[in-house]
């Protein structure tokens, strides 16, 4: 997985927010997620259309922390669910999966990215979840 720069190139679609960092296997497949943003009422031709105006530059490698979201918001998740020792980039075990707090949402929950996969999911803080400190050591544990 890749971090890419995509956006289009096209007069009227030259600004700042037309650009878009989205992770993808390969440069084409973050092209057709680009896409797929715009299709939510922003510019609704088919892919094969929009593709000749779409460009892509290889940011870097997939990280985690590029799934890190807003850590004001995530920091009030914390407090609000009363685990104030986690952090984003901590690892955890979920139902026996182990993964990685990429940050919270607005259902109160944290968004985590389990190991093997690209993408954050929705977790309760406190169904089956253990929480480990940096050097692996266990220091919550919630079981249902």
């Amino acid at each position: 997985m890749n971090t890419y720069e995509v956006w289009c190139q096209k007069s009227q679609w030259d600004e700042p927010w037309c650009k878009q960092t989205i992770q993808g296997e390969t440069p084409g497949k973050a092209k057709y997620a680009y896409w797929e943003y715009l299709q939510d009422g922003l510019w609704e031709e088919p892919f094969s259309e929009v593709f000749r105006f779409l460009h892509c530059r290889k940011i870097g490698g997939f990280k985690v922390s590029d799934l890190f979201s807003n850590r004001v918001d995530f920091e009030r998740v914390c407090e609000r669910r009363g685990i104030p020792f986690a952090y984003q980039g901590m690892e955890i075990e979920v139902n026996g999966q182990s993964g990685v707090i990429v940050g919270a949402n607005n259902s109160g929950n944290l968004d985590v990215c389990f190991d093997g996969k690209w993408y954050p999911e929705n977790c309760h803080p406190w169904w089956r979840t253990k929480y480990f400190d940096s050097a692996g050591k266990l220091i919550q544990e919630f079981l249902d």
